[in-house]
């Protein structure tokens, strides 16, 4: 890697923050353009030097070793954290299920359109498996669950939280 110290502060090249970041020379150009900076990439500036980008070596390092793990964290997923206040035994509404993660009606169907199959072998679906069924007043059936199971079902399921926080 080639080091050139510029206003006192060791520089590298595009190969040389690529080689210190572990990212490739094209990412490097695309994160450091003035375009992605103003974006918020977080990575440096070049310094323009005998017509060839430089960037502080100690700016790379914060890039490599706080930014990019910051930013790989973020994009995993997250556990869902909800506590739900009254009796783990109570039985709770499909409405009120929908409401706690805060989908809309057509989101919660397509849910219970792909959990059917596994429901009806008695099996957890992409909703777990409801604890009790009524019929419904004019056609179809009403599901309830218990609140331990819904609690628990939230909390162990993947994914990021797109709803407002329910955390206790």
């Amino acid at each position: 890697m080639e080091i050139r110290n510029i206003g006192g502060r060791p520089h590298t090249d595009i190969a040389g923050a690529a080689e210190l970041t572990r990212r490739s020379e094209a990412t490097v150009r695309l994160k450091t353009s003035p375009k992605q900076r103003d974006q918020g990439s977080g990575w440096p500036a070049s310094v323009k030097q005998d017509k060839k980008a430089w960037f502080p070596v100690d700016e790379l390092e914060y890039v490599r070793d706080i930014l990019l793990p910051q930013l790989v964290e973020s994009a995993q997923a997250r556990v869902h954290r909800v506590d739900l206040d009254g009796d783990p035994e109570e039985l709770i509404s499909a409405s009120d299920f929908r409401e706690i993660l805060a989908i809309s009606q057509g989101g919660w169907d397509k849910y219970v359109g792909l959990s059917k199959a596994a429901w009806s072998r008695n099996e957890d679906g992409y909703l777990p498996m409801f604890d009790d069924d009524k019929p419904a007043p004019v056609q179809g059936m009403i599901r309830y669950w218990k609140r331990r199971r819904v609690q628990d079902w939230i909390n162990s399921r993947g994914g990021k939280v797109h709803g407002p926080e329910h955390s206790g």
